[in-house]
């Protein structure tokens, strides 16, 4: 039968250094009352030997009380405190004591725990028993302090230094203490119980009831349920007898969204050729850049924006899949979801996002939309585009050959391509000229000019 108590994985919250010269009872008083604030019930609120838990096997100190209060980001979905490991946090070294290598479960355990961390390829990489390059450590241990597994949340950008297991973990299976292992390893990385607000979800009596309500510390992920399930994540506040120890969907969901690969890092034109390749990465809360398309977007585009763009996420950031797909002859320009996307000709390389889409629009892309400067050199690139009613009082330089900054589409009337009512036409990409001449044709009158280093022709 499965010891409940004896690995009961209650709420984890971060053990932090008190500040120096502080009172050791002003400082618990602080503790609670900054953990009150946070919202968390005083019933869930002990202190062992001078140190405070909550959950029951999660121990916080006074930096990670008063980072409980800070304003939280705004998000969407699944549970994390306001303490993360910072980015200058890249190798974890997991150092683990004698009592520990002696329980096999247990150091098998932690191997298969690091396993499903570095699996996911996150920004930071889990090495076991070595202290070089460590951007921070943790110490796999034997539990002293109280007769439960326990651990705690990041302080000041650094994981919490420990995970403590109590020695009953030496009658428990492989999966159960890879399972535990995985979910402390969770809490030092500042993730929260799963079914923090109903712990019956996971658990039997007496470890039921509730941690702490929506409040401050308490903060959604992107992209993960809102609601949690039994066996739903290994983030559930206990484990049973037939835990597997491996993440569930949600899971690696919520972690790649806290410290997956910033999408910023992926530069997908590098996966030229590789067509139907999957590249996963994470966006922040809000995006800025320059996006070209709809639906598929030259490889040059700034990911994130292109997202929202797609539908695929929203400006509050998440976790996306892009797939690489090839060259384009034209990218259509939208506005959809509040971001609009420019038009493009040709381009060597695209990609799509993996999830829903709103059908390709079907029309032209507007002239208007297109930087014909941006493709000097390219003599003989034909770029369709459309124009609705012509403005005869845009400017532009040359008959026949017009220079490269010229309105296009007064250039397509002048030329005979379409009328002043619009219409599609095809601009042709040409050489710079020496000079270009002036004159008058359907009712416009074009400039003329010297040399110039660019120039279009345009045919309906």
């Amino acid at each position: 039968m499965f010891k409940q108590a004896a690995v009961l994985a209650a709420t984890g919250v971060a053990l932090l250094a008190g500040c120096g010269g502080v009172e050791p009872q002003m400082e618990q008083e602080e503790i609670i009352a900054n953990l009150i604030e946070a919202g968390y019930p005083a019933r869930d609120i002990q202190v062992v030997d001078e140190a405070v838990f909550v959950g029951g096997d999660a121990l916080v100190t006074l930096q990670a009380s008063r980072e409980m209060i800070q304003a939280p980001e705004g998000s969407q979905e699944q549970f994390r405190t306001n303490n993360l490991v910072g980015p200058q946090v890249t190798r974890i070294c997991i150092n683990s004591t004698t009592d520990f290598n002696n329980i096999p479960n247990l150091n098998q355990g932690l191997n298969l725990a690091i396993e499903n961390y570095n699996a996911l390829g996150l920004r930071f990489t889990f090495v076991r028993d070595s202290t070089v390059g460590c951007s921070a450590t943790i110490i796999a241990q034997m539990s002293t302090l109280r007769p439960e597994n326990w651990a705690g949340f990041p302080d000041l950008g650094v994981p919490f230094g420990s995970i403590n297991m109590v020695y009953a973990m030496a009658n428990e299976s492989l999966d159960v203490n890879e399972h535990i292992i995985t979910h402390e390893l969770g809490h030092t990385l500042g993730l929260r119980h799963s079914d923090y607000y109903d712990r019956s979800i996971s658990c039997q009596p007496p470890y039921t009831g509730v941690e702490g309500d929506m409040g401050v510390g308490v903060i959604p992920i992107p992209g993960t349920p809102q609601t949690a399930v039994w066996d739903g994540s290994v983030m559930n506040a206990c484990p049973h007898a037939n835990s597997s120890g491996e993440f569930t969907a949600t899971d690696a969901t919520a972690l790649f969204a806290l410290y997956g690969k910033p999408c910023s890092d992926v530069n997908v034109a590098a996966y030229r050729g590789q067509t139907g390749t999957q590249l996963r990465c994470a966006c922040a809360s809000g995006t800025s850049g320059s996006v070209w398309g709809t639906n598929n977007y030259t490889d040059d585009s700034n990911i994130c924006r292109a997202a929202v763009h797609a539908g695929v996420m929203t400006t509050l950031g998440g976790v996306v899949t892009v797939e690489v797909q090839p060259e384009q002859s034209t990218f259509i320009g939208t506005t959809r979801n509040g971001v609009t996307s420019s038009s493009y000709g040709y381009w060597g390389g695209s990609y799509r996002f993996i999830g829903a889409q709103i059908p390709q629009p079907q029309t032209q892309p507007l002239c208007s939309t297109f930087n014909m400067m941006s493709y000097r050199g390219q003599t003989g690139r034909a770029i369709r585009c459309g124009c609705p009613t012509v403005s005869l009082g845009a400017s532009f330089w040359g008959t026949d050959l017009y220079t490269d900054d010229s309105d296009v589409c007064v250039a397509a009337v002048h030329a005979g391509a379409i009328p002043a009512s619009g219409g599609d036409v095809t601009v042709t990409i040409q050489p710079g000229q020496s000079s270009y001449t002036s004159t008058s044709r359907y009712g416009v009158t074009s400039s003329g000019y010297g040399a110039w280093p660019g120039s279009i022709s345009l045919s309906p």
